[in-house]
């Protein structure tokens, strides 16, 4: 392992021009974090970058966004740590009562710290998002060295900021099919994430007075359009002698609202590029930067051993190997990422589930494949990775990596909807692999590439538009102008072309496109069966993804019988996400089953 990663730095990874390499995986304090350094061909300046993350909804959208923004620092000779902070991400846990906002804010002053250490500048500018805001005010006076804050949607009103996200929680509820009687409605739970209690105990700690009382000196300052409390803050701010720089964020809700389909404010983060351009502290540079750190950066605790990685060509790809502390398999699962969700998943899911499964013996690899959070892009890729194969070749060259750093053993893939396309195709088409599980897929193969349209909105099953069609609500919306009449007309004609499609294929037989497409699915399942883990197919009741599946096995997929090694599972009460934790703890105990299953064999000699 740590001759893999001292090799790292000598493959840098090239787009266009430029060098871009994944930041280096770094720990401080028991946190881990993201360092992304200069290039040592350009100039380093005096100065560098802590992100600060929201949480939440918030943390995960704004994943990606701070690593561009973090790429773009670089660019400018501007060095940058990004970190997950206790509880949180791919962070350790801790009892919530011991994680408050003291705590929090104390791992900002201990984040500066080791930014410092890390790049040689001299000083720091603390750049908040949302709640990360509010503590970049709180951390910024005992942080030596600051040469400004960037406060981005902060959050004023501790008790207005838990309203927001119970309204917010409802809404994404909703929007992603909980049902009413598994939503979990506690203060601070949001998709499926539960805040700390220590932290919803001291909120109320935020205030505007407060909070403006601790900042002072340069600010830039990013509010939301029309917020009644950023004016008041910021109104607090210049009262105080602040020197402030306001803008405001256009297009907020598309930047935060969800990774899948987010709008990235680029006039933005070139203005605020150019704030800290213009900082008397990055008119100055290093003299000589530190070497980029080196050494694995490893997080452990009573029953687990985690180490944070790039790895692949030009060692573009971040994640994290959890491995188990005491009586190891040689099983691994590796856990994909969905759409642009990152590495820690929806409500930390794959977080969860990778630490559930080394308390088991088996360890996981996590990872960002490619454009999506913490990974940057590949050269010759097209923006939009939904559904690309491309994605595929991201799988394998992790199941290379696993070789090269000691683990051959049998490997799992596991993937929900999008990532379990993925999951089951690498699986299908790389006979390394000894299995996969795959969540919620919406399809096994598609008939031609698919638009961008179709990869972001899939088709819902005819039987959902049917029972939507009458409801009063559905008039309501359309009155409204909230229905894509044009949208659901498309949809439901594809609906209907599969069925006429599936109807008239035993007639005409190949001639017949989607009967070529259903001979190679079946072509799938038959290989995927001889391998050592076989295939898990798990959806939730009535998801959009069962017609595909009923389209290749009949309606109660009968014909999957036909290839042994292979189980599906219906999961009640849950939505596409597998929100609930009672739905989750069922899904874990399919996957960790199935990676024992695969343990038992090898123990057994069956490999």
């Amino acid at each position: 392992m740590a001759d893999y990663i001292a090799n790292c730095d000598k493959a840098p990874h090239k787009q266009g021009d430029k060098v871009r390499r994944a930041a280096h995986p770094v720990t401080f304090s028991g946190m881990p974090g993201l360092f992304m350094s200069v290039d040592a061909a350009d100039e380093a300046h005096d100065v560098a970058v802590l992100f600060l993350s929201p949480w939440g909804i918030d943390e995960l959208s704004t994943r990606r966004f701070f690593r561009i923004l973090a790429e773009d620092l670089a660019d400018i000779g501007v060095a940058s740590l990004r970190f997950d902070y206790p509880g949180t991400g791919n962070a350790l846990d801790a009892e919530d009562a011991v994680i408050d906002m003291d705590c929090w804010t104390d791992a900002a002053r201990r984040g500066a710290d080791a930014l410092r250490a890390l790049s040689g500048a001299r000083s720091v500018v603390l750049l908040g998002f949302g709640i990360g805001a509010a503590i970049a005010c709180n951390a910024g006076k005992e942080v030596g060295g600051l040469a400004g804050l960037a406060l981005l949607a902060p959050v004023v009103a501790g008790k207005r900021y838990l309203r927001e996200l119970s309204v917010w929680s409802t809404i994404i509820d909703e929007g992603v099919g909980v049902p009413v009687h598994r939503r979990d409605t506690s203060p601070g739970t949001i998709a499926g994430l539960t805040m700390p209690r220590g932290i919803v105990s001291t909120l109320d700690t935020l205030k505007p007075e407060t909070l403006a009382a601790s900042a002072a000196g340069r600010i830039f300052f990013a509010s939301r359009p029309d917020s009644a409390s950023d004016r008041k803050l910021r109104e607090q701010l210049e009262q105080n002698g602040a020197q402030l720089h306001h803008c405001t964020i256009p297009d907020y809700d598309r930047l935060v609202e969800n990774p899948h389909g987010q709008r990235l404010p680029h006039a933005l983060m070139a203005e605020l590029l150019a704030w800290i351009a213009r900082l008397p502290e990055a008119q100055g540079s290093i003299a000589s930067p530190p070497a980029a750190p080196l050494g694995p950066a490893v997080l452990v605790d009573d029953v687990i051993r985690e180490t944070g990685l790039r790895f692949g060509p030009g060692v573009r790809l971040i994640g994290t190997l959890c491995e188990p502390s005491a009586n190891p398999t040689e099983v691994t699962v590796v856990l994909l990422t969905t759409a642009y969700d990152h590495q820690a998943g929806w409500g930390r899911s794959a977080v969860e589930l990778a630490r559930r499964l080394a308390k088991n013996g088996i360890a996981s690899l996590r990872f960002d494949s490619a454009g999506v959070g913490d990974s940057p892009p590949a050269p010759g890729r097209r923006m939009q990775v939904l559904y690309d194969d491309t994605q595929i070749a991201d799988v394998a060259i992790a199941r290379s990596f696993l070789d090269e750093i000691g683990r051959p053993g049998p490997a799992l893939l596991y993937g929900r909807c999008s990532g379990a396309y993925v999951a089951f195709r690498a699986a299908a088409e790389d006979e390394r692999w000894a299995g996969c599980i795959a969540v919620n897929p919406y399809i096994f193969r598609w008939l031609g590439a698919p638009t961008e349209e179709v990869a972001r909105s899939a088709p819902r099953p005819l039987t959902d538009y049917s029972q939507k069609a009458f409801r009063a609500e559905t008039f309501l919306r359309l009155a409204r102008g909230d229905v894509d009449i044009r949208a659901a007309i498309r949809h439901i004609g594809a609906r209907l072309a599969q069925r006429l499609s599936n109807l008239l294929a035993p007639v005409l037989g190949p001639l017949m496109p989607i009967e070529r497409l259903n001979r190679a699915v079946h072509a799938d399942f038959r290989s995927l069966s001889a391998r050592l883990g076989g295939t898990r197919i798990v959806y939730s009741a009535g998801d959009v993804g069962l017609d595909n599946l009923h389209a290749h096995f009949g309606k109660d997929a009968k014909k999957l019988s036909r290839y042994p090694n292979t189980e599906l599972h219906i999961l009640e009460d849950t939505d596409h996400n597998i929100t609930p934790q009672a739905s989750r703890d069922i899904l874990f105990g399919i996957v960790e089953q199935a990676a024992l299953d695969v343990a038992a064999k090898v123990s057994a000699g069956k490999v």
